[in-house]
């Protein structure tokens, strides 16, 4: 069975929230055949309401952090994050069970790699929207598409540019340089 820990910060602790992510994440525990260990932070700083877990098991670390205007939304979506992830991971056991091949995969505009052995993957995925647009509309595709980086180009310089989600929670941008 799996152990979790909740810590509240800037939170009054509840067993009401307290049981909520035990449900959640037992829920999520199923997903995958061992058991974890999972650490949970619930906080709230002004009007952000943040969930943070940190889980460990046999051979993964998974790291997720969500931040809404409600706790039990944060944790839904935290707990939705934790699960996409983990199902991520045992497609890749199953993978590496059934023996993959070291050639490149090719679907669509993703492209994995998968080096023999328990070498690095290198992960091309298609977080590159090909119809220009304006700095501001690219940090937007961030929210809509879930993701911490997008490339995309510019409509004004029309050059490829990425915007990223930094770790204080602003978004940053750059491009290349012109010389």
């Amino acid at each position: 069975m799996s152990k979790i820990n909740v810590t509240f910060r800037h939170v009054d602790p509840s067993k009401p929230l307290k049981d909520y992510v035990t449900e959640k994440l037992s829920k999520v525990q199923k997903v995958v055949d061992q058991p974890f260990d999972a650490h949970v932070t619930l906080s709230v700083e002004k009007y952000r309401h943040i969930a943070e877990v940190f889980t460990t098991g046999k051979g993964i670390t998974i790291k997720a952090f969500e931040s809404t205007d409600d706790l039990y939304s944060a944790i839904d979506l935290v707990c939705d994050k934790v699960e996409r992830q983990l199902k991520k991971y045992r497609e890749r056991r199953k993978e590496k069970a059934v023996g993959s091949s070291p050639a490149p995969v090719v679907s669509g505009s993703s492209l994995t790699i998968q080096e023999a052995g328990e070498g690095p993957r290198i992960v091309r995925s298609d977080n590159f929207l090909t119809k220009p647009m304006s700095v501001e509309e690219a940090a937007h595709h961030l929210d809509l598409l879930r993701v911490d980086v997008v490339m995309f180009v510019n409509q004004e310089t029309n050059q490829p540019s990425v915007v990223f989600r930094q770790q204080d929670g602003n978004i940053g941008f750059t491009e290349p340089s012109r010389r």
